[in-house]
């Protein structure tokens, strides 16, 4: 009689990935919705402090959901052995795809949801260039006329793709130096 194999198949670095970068994705669309509906995010265009701290909070979640989906893979899909390229590639796979639905977010809520945020945006941009270049309102209204691009939701989700894949890419390094363990080569 044949015996039945009763453990979990096994999943692929990419299923791993898939899984660690809907959860990111998640957590941070939940970070945007508290932020925008306690009026925080306003709060964060004109406070460094609050816009540091929210993309610290980003990138520890980023962080934290990559080293578990890593030592899942390295403990129950791998034989307990990873290397740092396995990392570097779940964590870069994980970053890209949260970054890729990230950006759809975006995307549709400031299209559908917050449809002055980026009006908002160029405001405080407006504001801060004239505080600080000495520029006149003129000279700044020109200028930001000429960087109009740089304040569509297209170029931000673009910017999201690139960091998210970025730092996906830094997470998945140093998840997969601390969670490195070679196999035994047998000489």
């Amino acid at each position: 009689m044949d015996s039945l194999d009763t453990s979990e198949p096994k999943k692929t670095l990419a299923q791993r990935a898939m899984t660690a970068a809907l959860i990111i994705t998640g957590a941070g669309i939940l970070v945007n919705l508290v932020f925008y509906v306690t009026g925080m995010d306003m709060e964060m265009l004109t406070n460094p402090t609050i816009n540091w701290l929210n993309r610290i909070l980003l990138i520890g979640i980023t962080f934290f959901f990559i080293h578990v989906a890593l030592k899942s893979h390295r403990d129950e899909d791998l034989g307990g052995y990873l290397s740092v390229g396995q990392g570097i590639g779940l964590g870069t796979l994980a970053g890209l795809i949260s970054g890729v639905l990230s950006a759809v977010w975006f995307y549709i809520f400031t299209t559908f949801i917050a449809t002055d945020m980026m009006d908002k945006i160029q405001e405080v941009t407006l504001q801060q260039m004239q505080e600080q270049g000495g520029q006149s309102e003129e000279q700044a209204e020109q200028a930001m006329e000429m960087m109009s691009f740089f304040f569509s939701p297209v170029f931000f989700a673009i910017i999201i793709v690139i960091s998210s894949t970025f730092f996906g890419f830094l997470c998945g390094l140093v998840a997969g130096l601390v969670l490195k363990k070679d196999k035994p080569s047998h000489a």
